[in-house]
């Protein structure tokens, strides 16, 4: 079972938290509402920075901005006027009411990401508030924080005991990396009930994943994110190494950055050492007809004089299309050697055997993360 790690989320209705009582119950991180569309500010805002940032090291502090409908770059410049230097906090957006939909989201995050580098964003986004809206893609979060709740009331280690596996699953594109599983939290030094949060990993992983930067504790992995936003054309029956076009995280340059050569990216990470690694990939999938099939896999490659000398491969996501955009969603555990090549591929096969009158099916975003030891 993986580690878990408690979080909270406030806003005005929970006053002034006394923050260390709030890290001596067990909490390790928390977001504090900064700012509402382009017109409000959290008053204890001030306050909840101040007291999370006062913890340390132990603690990963957060701030969240409330979207509505509209112009969604003018209000990620509204929330990083009002939050300050946002470098050492988690910074999510709250999407689920006011109008605010996936593309004034997106228009949020590209803004904010334009200003500051890079920064990620954790996008809480309801998987129900997602289905009323067309079951958007939402890979240009970092990762998703999902809602769902339990019945009753408590600490969230309790509250979380009640959370069935299936509420992890993905949607959107991304996986789940945060669930808040309750507004009936009760956590000393909060006034009153609040929502509380689990993260499955350690305080290190979701500094990584919520900072986007190696940190230099031995214990946090080299964690490493690129997101794919420019479509491309699959082949039926055949595999298809993947393009990358946008960096994330990439903080020993295991990947080469889109250039006028290839403006669509490239498509491999280089390990940059001999350890273990961690490999998630997230990828959507369109033209793709009720019963055709889709493959994920991994592949390592051995290079040699520019070649590839040796390869390994396995298919880790295998599934029948339903009608429609199809999400593929891999995992793999894998020893990597310093200098080997990773690939991510997508084959897909028509229903019948078939699809000489069909146009080929497109992989038109997607996700791919590798944390790896440092070794």
């Amino acid at each position: 079972m993986p580690e878990l790690t408690y979080g909270v989320d406030v806003a005005s209705y929970q006053g002034k938290p006394s923050w260390p009582s709030v890290h001596a119950a067990g909490i390790r991180f928390a977001f504090s509402k900064v700012t509402e569309s382009t017109n409000y500010t959290n008053p204890t805002w001030s306050h909840n920075r101040a007291g999370m940032r006062a913890l340390g090291g132990g603690f990963l502090p957060g701030g969240y901005h409330f979207l509505h409908g509209g112009n969604g770059a003018a209000q990620a410049r509204y929330f990083l006027a009002k939050a300050g230097s946002v470098s050492d906090l988690a910074v999510a957006l709250d999407v689920e009411a006011s109008g605010a939909d996936a593309a004034t989201a997106r228009a949020w995050v590209a803004e904010f990401k334009r200003l500051t580098g890079g920064h990620p964003v954790i996008g809480y986004f309801p998987r129900w508030y997602w289905e009323s809206h067309g079951r958007p893609d939402l890979s240009f979060f970092d990762t998703i924080w999902q809602s769902h709740y339990v019945t009753g009331a408590g600490s969230p280690a309790a509250l979380y005991r009640k959370v069935p596996a299936a509420w992890w699953a993905p949607f959107g594109g991304e996986p789940i990396s945060i669930l808040q599983h309750s507004s009936n939290g009760t956590v000393p030094g909060i006034s009153g009930r609040c929502d509380v949060n689990t993260f499955r990993g350690s305080l290190a992983e979701l500094r990584a994943l919520a900072l986007g930067t190696h940190q230099e504790d031995d214990d946090v992995p080299i964690r490493s994110g690129y997101g794919k936003t420019k479509p491309q054309t699959l082949k039926w029956g055949d595999f298809t190494r993947l393009n990358w076009d946008t960096t994330y995280a990439d903080p020993t340059n295991a990947h080469s950055k889109p250039d006028k050569d290839h403006p669509d990216g490239y498509p491999g990470y280089v390990s940059p050492a001999s350890t273990w690694a961690d490999v998630d990939a997230v990828v959507r999938i369109e033209g793709l007809a009720a019963g055709d099939e889709y493959q994920l896999r991994f592949e390592v490659h051995d290079w040699k004089d520019g070649k590839s000398a040796r390869a390994w491969h396995e298919v880790r996501a295998d599934g029948n299309a339903t009608g429609g955009a199809q999400i593929a969603t891999a995992s793999m555990p894998k020893e990597l050697s310093k200098g080997q090549h990773l690939y991510v591929a997508v084959a897909v096969f028509p229903a019948g055997g078939n699809a000489s009158t069909r146009r080929a099916p497109r992989a038109t975003s997607g996700r791919w993360t590798v944390r790896q030891d440092q070794g």
